[in-house]
């Protein structure tokens, strides 16, 4: 069964409804860039998964999972309460569920840093370029809060030349995919065997955020002051 895609990023979303887990096809997600994430989310902020529930939708034709987060720190945008309840689409109700390929769920007592595109719309995945977008936060063994990718790759820090676009003069080439592996543009990864350690420390990797969002936002200003001369 297919859908139609609801956001620009995803290029083919499968999703079959079962009575037992089953494999599906790959979904295909465009690769997108650090400032992409940065100018496409609306909010972006810290938190941790303090509950997970799907739910029928009122025609019973969908099934939603609601995955509700304590916010620990916002980055960008304004929230108007502690918590912030993000709706994946897709799960389990009773013994019917709704799977869609390549979709990770953030499970109950998960910390990580979460780009959310628009608390206005439904999306078949909240977060910006799906996995793209969704960021773990794990400590060390010092107790050091290190950033790892969605698939628990240690993240070792942004590339501010690719975030400002100096690679895409490439972008034509065939060796560069057009689709994402799980990582967007400008985020430096080690191996999934590295040890964690090796991981961009959280406050170096929110700081890093913090200073090109106010960086474009700088840039924003200053070309509409010139235009306006």
């Amino acid at each position: 069964m297919a859908i139609n895609p609801k956001s620009k990023h995803i290029a083919i979303a499968v999703l079959v409804f079962f009575s037992m887990p089953q494999a599906l096809f790959a979904t295909t997600v465009l690769q997108v860039d650090v400032d992409f994430l940065l100018n496409k989310a609306m909010l972006i902020f810290e938190g941790e998964v303090v509950s997970s529930q799907a739910k029928w939708n009122q025609d019973k034709t969908n099934i939603t999972t609601f995955i509700t987060f304590r916010v620990k720190d916002v980055i960008k945008g304004e929230i108007q309460s502690s918590t912030v309840v993000l709706g994946f689409l897709g799960g389990i109700v009773g013994e019917t569920g709704l799977q869609v390929s390549a979709m990770v769920y953030p499970p109950v007592g998960e910390t990580g840093i979460y780009f959310f595109e628009n608390p206005g719309r439904q999306l078949v995945n909240p977060l910006v370029g799906w996995g793209q977008g969704h960021f773990r936060v794990k400590k060390d063994s010092h107790g050091m809060e290190r950033i790892l990718t969605e698939g628990g790759v240690p993240v070792l820090g942004l590339d501010v030349a690719v975030m400002n676009g100096a690679d895409r003069s490439n972008a034509g080439k065939s060796s560069i995919s057009p689709f994402s592996q799980g990582v967007a543009r400008g985020v430096r990864t080690g191996k999934r065997n590295d040890a964690l350690s090796t991981a961009m420390e959280k406050k170096l990797f929110k700081d890093t955020l913090k200073a090109r969002l106010a960086a474009v936002k700088s840039n924003a200003k200053s070309r509409t002051g010139t235009t306006g001369k």
